[in-house]
């Protein structure tokens, strides 16, 4: 104990990773021009922010486009017992839900970079 008195930075601070992150974490500190992962984590803790996005709106509209489809699946599968609705008006209106969920997914991939 006496050691860590004299030093500059007397602190430790342990984290613990799978052997996945291990290795990735390696290969960016080898990439980097740190000499070594204390270094590389000091940098990037101290000199970075840390940002905190708030997702509970997209998922609250993820949320409701699967209620919608399985709305749209319920009245499907009602049209085709009375065949009100063509085939083809069925498919747009899947067409069109697909998109509406492709948007969200990729608003939700974008937040998270």
């Amino acid at each position: 104990m006496a050691n860590n008195e004299n030093r500059k930075r007397p602190i430790q601070k342990k984290i613990r990773l799978s052997a996945e992150e291990s290795e990735y974490i390696k290969s960016k500190v080898d990439e980097s021009p740190f000499a070594n992962f204390q270094n590389f984590a000091r940098n990037l803790l101290i000199q970075r922010e840390v940002t905190v996005k708030d997702f509970t709106e997209l998922e609250r509209l993820n949320g409701q486009v699967k209620r919608i489809g399985n709305n749209i699946n319920q009245i499907v599968k009602l049209a085709h017992q009375f065949d009100e609705i063509s085939d083809d008006d069925i498919e747009e209106v899947i067409h069109l839900l697909e998109e509406v969920k492709n948007l969200v997914t990729e608003k939700l991939k974008e937040e998270a970079e």
